[in-house]
């Protein structure tokens, strides 16, 4: 817009300066004419005038010397022509001389003033071109920018954009990965602490420290409250302590921690000990439904671990165990042989499987009086004895059930 204006004003001054030029050039004409005009008109007056005087005084002097001479008239005629002729040629070639010189003055003054004028008007002619073609070639870049500013000035505009874009997802990636970082870090932190506090509490619930266990899940619940190994740590504990006192409140409790973490992490682990809790009520109410609850679970885990889980085995083996111990139903008791068996043939030294075995022999042999099954019994049990005494031991309580931690 600017460079137009320059322009615009340029072009108007190249058209306007030359124009006055010319007008300035025309009256200096006409004022040169009309001065030579006044001159020369003032001069020729000025001749007639000078000429008229002298004849006058040049008549009254020849009439005072030769005044007989002019009464006759065509000598006075003749001498006054004469004299008239004589002055005129004495002044004309002077005053013509006069007027030249004038004219020749006042045309040379005119003609070096055309000549400043028109050398004036070339140049200013020159200048305006001259100034007009730097502003041209000063702005040809900016005409062009110009010209293709919507395009040049939508790509900026796009690159700023998409800069600003790219800055802002840095950024807001750095943002998102410092506050993962920290997160993580926290979560991190919150774990340890909950896994510390966990097998803190695992050794509690081992021990039947059962006030140290509900201390140690209060703690963790208020870091997590659905945090699923305390979920089922919970589970467990209140599964022991319904075993121990038969009170449905702490079944209900257990179940109820189990259906949490479950819902959380469906695992096997979880519903392993869900069916030890309906095993032991079995063991205590010897509900066909605890029992069809618990040989359910315990089927379905088994089969998704191809027959590999000792613990599966082992829980689903003690439930027949239990089973047989109220219906002295063999087929109960060939079951349950033959997962302690599967067990066993894996794993001669799983101490669970050797007790559980020996309650099983030594069940059969109350039911039957056959001494086979008493030894059979006996050499279970000092077989799980040299193993781990302590382990051993517990076989006074009863079958065993293993919880899955």
């Amino acid at each position: 817009m600017k460079s137009a204006n320059v322009k615009k004003i340029n072009f108007t001054i190249l058209i306007l300066f030359p124009v006055i030029m010319l007008i300035f050039l025309v009256i200096c004409n006409l004022y040169s004419i009309n001065l030579n005009n006044n001159i020369t008109k003032e001069l020729n007056s000025f001749t007639n005038s000078l000429s008229s005087n002298i004849e006058g005084k040049y008549l009254e002097m020849i009439s005072l010397y030769f005044g007989e001479q002019l009464k006759n008239y065509e000598k006075a005629e003749e001498i006054t022509n004469l004299a008239k002729e004589q002055i005129r040629l004495g002044i004309n070639p002077n005053f013509s001389t006069l007027k030249f010189s004038i004219n020749r003055l006042i045309g040379n003054s005119l003609l070096r003033v055309t000549y400043v004028a028109l050398f004036l008007l070339i140049l200013m002619f020159a200048l305006i071109l001259f100034l007009n073609y730097t502003n041209n070639s000063l702005n040809t870049n900016p005409v062009s920018i110009s010209n293709d500013a919507p395009i040049d000035n939508d790509i900026n505009k796009n690159e700023i954009i998409e800069e600003n874009n790219k800055k802002r997802e840095r950024e807001n990636k750095n943002l998102v990965v410092a506050n993962s970082s920290i997160l993580k870090k926290q979560e991190e932190k919150k774990l340890e602490e909950i896994e510390s506090m966990y097998r803190d509490l695992v050794i509690a619930i081992k021990n039947s420290n059962d006030e140290k266990a509900l201390e140690i899940l209060e703690n963790i619940f208020s870091i997590d409250e659905k945090n699923y190994l305390a979920l089922n740590g919970a589970g467990i504990l209140y599964t022991r302590m319904y075993s121990k006192n038969n009170k449905s409140l702490y079944f209900r409790k257990a179940d109820k921690y189990y259906e949490s973490a479950i819902s959380i992490y469906d695992n096997k682990d979880i519903l392993n000990n869900k069916a030890v809790l309906y095993s032991t009520r079995y063991g205590i109410d010897k509900s066909d439904y605890d029992y069809n609850t618990a040989l359910t679970i315990f089927d379905n885990m088994i089969y998704s671990s191809n027959n590999s889980d000792f613990i599966l085995l082992n829980n689903r083996a003690t439930i027949y165990l239990a089973k047989y111990n109220i219906t002295g139903n063999n087929e109960l008791f060939e079951n349950a042989l033959k997962d302690y068996e599967e067990i066993i043939k894996l794993d001669n030294r799983n101490i669970y499987a050797l007790n559980n075995r020996s309650s099983l022999y030594f069940n059969k042999y109350k039911k039957t009086n056959d001494n086979e099954y008493f030894e059979k019994s006996i050499q279970d049990c000092s077989s799980a004895f040299k193993i781990d005494a302590n382990e051993a031991l517990k076989n006074d309580e009863g079958p065993i059930y293993i919880y899955k931690y």
